[in-house]
C-alpha cells in the first residue's frame, strides 16, 4: 500500500512509539523508510546536547553526527528495512511539509506530542499542522 514513509523523528516518547509503528508499516508494505530529524531554533540536535554545539557546525557535520547517532539508537529496531535519515534546520512543521512535498512519501507518521523547549507541546502544534497540510496520508500516534 506504501511506498515511502517518513517518521519525524524527534527523540520524544511519543516519537518512539510513532517510529514502532511506522517501522511496522514499513515491513508490512516492504516500503521505504526516512528519518526526518528537524533542528529547531534554540533546541539541541540530539538530546543531551547543549543547543549551542549545533550551531556553529555546517550541515554535512551535523548530517553526519545525526546519521551517528540514529544508527547506534535504531539499527537493531530498523533491521532488514531500507531506511535512511533526513535533516533539516528550521521550524519543524514548516521543514516536515517542506520535506513532504520536496519528496515521493505517500505516509508520514508522527507523534501526537513532541518536545519543545518549553517542554511537551500538545496536538495543536506541529502535529496539527501537518496533519491538515501534509500532501499524503498521515498518521499520528499517542
Amino acid at each position: 500500500m506504501f511506498r515511502h514513509i517518513v517518521h519525524c523523528c524527534d527523540f520524544s516518547v511519543h516519537a518512539e512509539k510513532a517510529l514502532d509503528v511506522a517501522a511496522a508499516q514499513a515491513r508490512l508494505d516492504q516500503a521505504r523508510l526516512t528519518l526526518l530529524h528537524v533542528i529547531s531554533p534554540g533546541l539541541p540536535l540530539l538530546p543531551g546536547e547543549s543547543p549551542l554545539e549545533a550551531r556553529g557546525k555546517s550541515d554535512a557535520e551535523v548530517a553526519r553526527k545525526l546519521d551517528e547517532y540514529l544508527h547506534e539508537r535504531y539499527a537493531p529496531r530498523l533491521e532488514g528495512l531500507a531506511w535512511k535519515p533526513a535533516l533539516r534546520r528550521g521550524y519543524p512543521s514548516e521543514e516536515i511539509l517542506a520535506h513532504l512535498a520536496a519528496s515521493d512519501a505517500d505516509l508520514v507518521v508522527m507523534g501526537c506530542q513532541g518536545l519543545s523547549g518549553m517542554g511537551l507541546v500538545v496536538l495543536g502544534s506541529v502535529a496539527e499542522r501537518v496533519s491538515r497540510r501534509a500532501p499524503c496520508s498521515c498518521l499520528v500516534i499517542r
